[in-house]
């Protein structure tokens, strides 16, 4: 099942309308590849030419870490919190 497929099915079991945003920020979260702070996927979001705020960056970084979607880290060399899809989730991928 593809992450998007994924989304979709938390949301309707939730009862919850699939924001496109949070889609978008999944997807970039799966294609970094590693863990990372919003910042840095924020300008690398816009380096995309995706257009989106840091504001909604952070706010979908924090429902994909509430909906079980992606992990919070915190840096051991800043006080930064970094972001990534854990290995439970990209597991269930299909490629």
């Amino acid at each position: 099942m593809s992450l998007y497929e994924q989304l979709s099915a938390y949301c309707i079991r939730h009862k919850i309308r699939l924001a496109e945003k949070r889609v978008i920020v999944a997807e970039q979260l799966l294609v970094a590849d590693e863990f990372t702070d919003g910042d840095t996927l924020w300008r690398d979001m816009r380096s995309r030419g995706i257009k989106i705020s840091p504001a909604t960056v952070y706010e979908s970084l924090n429902w994909l870490v509430v909906a079980g979607f992606a992990e919070r880290r915190f840096a051991t060399d800043s006080r930064k919190n970094l972001f990534g899809i854990p290995d439970l989730v990209r597991n269930t991928l299909n490629s």
